[in-house]
């Protein structure tokens, strides 16, 4: 039975301009990445990973190309709907976090939940579990300003999990982490793998973490130079 593809991007491109200078950030990327798969994405400083990881999350629109996740193509979507997207169908989890400070741990996650209508109850459910799932139910109570750079990462997962997405998109996340709190961060995508057959991407210069990718693609320029399909999976 051929793996179902979640993502398929063809001939993508992205340009910015500003005061006259044009910057052409993806240059006809085409890409595949099916589910239950890990897709690490890395290349020097400047190379488009991150405009690659926006474009898939509906954070940014190309200037020319096909986006399709989970069947929805989202050039085609108004701003209503790729916020729905983002809300349902991916989770991003960007260099920094994305979380609010001043909110607990709880909270954070529980963020999307009340964005997307959720009773009270269902709320309170699917965030407990998710924080059992991901080991940060002790510090639920806790401002995230007063977490270490390991648990934020881990509430940033859970926020990005606890709509259960098909896609889970993550910009370095391991960049800020000794190799402890990697190889906790890194176990942790490998059982959302496995355990809710998520299909995840990974922006990384990190060369710790290349065994647990399925697939590794060098972006250059906007380009991509290299595609590689490792033989076997964790």
């Amino acid at each position: 039975m051929p793996e179902e593809k979640v993502v398929i991007l063809r001939d993508v491109w992205k340009i910015y301009r500003s005061g006259g200078v044009v910057v052409e950030a993806l240059k006809g990327v085409s890409m595949d990445v099916s589910r239950g798969e890990v897709v690490l994405v890395h290349g020097p400083s400047g190379s488009g990973k991150t405009t690659l990881l926006r474009i898939i999350a509906g954070l940014e629109r190309p200037d020319k190309g096909s986006v399709i996740v989970d069947g929805y193509e989202l050039t085609l979507l108004d701003e209503e709907g790729l916020a729905m997207i983002r809300n349902t169908v991916v989770g991003y989890i960007p260099q920094d976090y994305g979380l609010i400070e001043d909110f607990t741990t709880w909270e954070n996650i529980e963020l999307p939940l009340l964005i997307a209508g959720f009773p009270k109850k269902k709320r309170e459910a699917l965030v407990n579990d998710i924080m059992r799932y991901v080991g940060i139910q002790a510090r639920a109570t806790i401002p995230v300003k007063k977490l270490s750079g390991g648990e934020r990462q881990r509430v940033a997962i859970a926020r990005a999990l606890v709509n259960t997405p098909s896609v889970l998109l993550a910009d370095e996340p391991t960049a800020n982490l000794d190799w402890e709190n990697t190889l906790i961060v890194m176990e942790l995508f490998k059982n959302i793998k496995r355990d809710f057959n998520t299909a995840i991407i990974i922006v990384s210069h990190d060369p710790r973490i290349i065994d647990y990718a399925d697939k590794m693609i060098m972006l250059q320029e906007g380009r991509i130079k290299e595609y590689k399909e490792r033989s076997s999976r964790r």
